[in-house]
């Protein structure tokens, strides 16, 4: 374990030597150009590594906040930088040896994929205020399903799947593919949805559920990445953007996996409320509301609501034990 640990230091230098012979290199322009892009990524990486946000829960409300970057073009760039930067996190993970779900990973990820390019298609009907807000809705509600969630201490939390039989396969299927859905929506997305799932319905401990949900989050990134590349949707600025971004995730995610797995499980919890609250109240500030957006978007926040609520109060996996299958 000594070694790996030592191992998981190779990680940033080999990516900074791939990053520096990338085409158009050597790529530092784009750091000093576009340095407003690394500094959020500084964060947005550390934050996507410790906890169940991807980096572009970070990059997708400041960039389409604050620097005034379209939403589409944040969300592309989301998913080319989860790739890396969640790539290096997984690496970490298993050099680590931190355990995984990979059961869960396998059906989530069979369901996220295909429903990826659906995500896309629907984006580019939608103008940019309603992207931005239906990625705040979807943030606020999971924020209020894990408050409930941690309301009583004494909660039964499981350290594994509590059962895997065919309804729990089902489950994890079905909200991957709403997951992979608003991924292509937004660029971020499935690692909220999938993370409620399993701390609220299966009761799976947060500390346990955050690297299973890092795991999916790549491989639905890596699978994101290759349609945006192939559909030519992979173009400046957006490649800018990225190469700005790489020197910095793939230090700042490994860390943020090291941190999570020293940190507290109530530490893990009041990290994500605590940046949920903050998109909530930007988005507050900075989206014009319309009164059909501010419906719409109240009907889905009760919507995505009830359905944690549901789980939440099911004791459908209360006090069993872990599954052996």
């Amino acid at each position: 374990m000594r070694l790996n640990k030592k191992l998981t230091l190779l990680i940033p230098p080999l990516a900074w030597f791939a990053w520096y012979f990338l085409p158009d290199s050597p790529p530092f322009w784009a750091i000093a150009k576009h340095w407003p892009i690394s500094l959020t990524m500084a964060f947005g990486s550390f934050v996507a590594g410790a906890t169940s946000e991807a980096g572009g829960a970070v990059a997708f409300p400041v960039f389409t906040k604050i620097l005034a970057i379209p939403a589409m073009q944040a969300k592309l760039f989301s998913l080319a930088t989860q790739s890396v930067g969640m790539g290096s996190a997984l690496l970490t993970i298993l050099l680590l040896r931190i355990r995984v779900e990979w059961r869960a990973v396998f059906w989530v990820v069979v369901g996220s994929v295909p429903m990826l390019w659906l995500g896309f298609q629907i984006a580019e009907q939608l103008p940019a205020s309603a992207v931005r807000m239906v990625f705040t809705v979807i943030q606020s509600s999971f924020a209020l399903a894990l408050w409930w969630h941690n309301r009583d201490p004494d909660r039964d939390r499981h350290d594994s799947l509590p059962a895997f039989g065919g309804p729990e396969k089902l489950t994890l299927l079905g909200f991957g593919m709403l997951g992979g859905l608003i991924s292509g929506l937004l660029g971020s997305g499935l690692e909220i949805i999938v993370f409620s799932v399993l701390v609220l319905w299966f009761r799976l401990c947060e500390k346990a559920a955050t690297p299973t949900v890092i795991v999916m989050m790549v491989l639905t990134s890596w699978s994101a990445f290759a349609m945006i590349y192939w559909s030519d949707r992979f173009v400046p600025p957006v490649t800018e953007y990225w190469l700005a971004a790489i020197p910095i995730v793939v230090m700042g995610a490994p860390l943020g996996v090291y941190v999570c797995s020293r940190m507290s499980r109530v530490a893990v919890v009041y990290t994500l409320l605590g940046l949920i609250g903050l998109e909530l109240l930007s988005s507050l500030i900075l989206i014009p509301l319309t009164p059909q957006l501010g419906l719409a978007a109240i009907a889905l926040f009760l919507g995505f609501s009830c359905v944690y609520y549901s789980m939440y109060r099911s004791k459908r996996y209360l006090d069993r034990p872990p599954a052996l299958s």
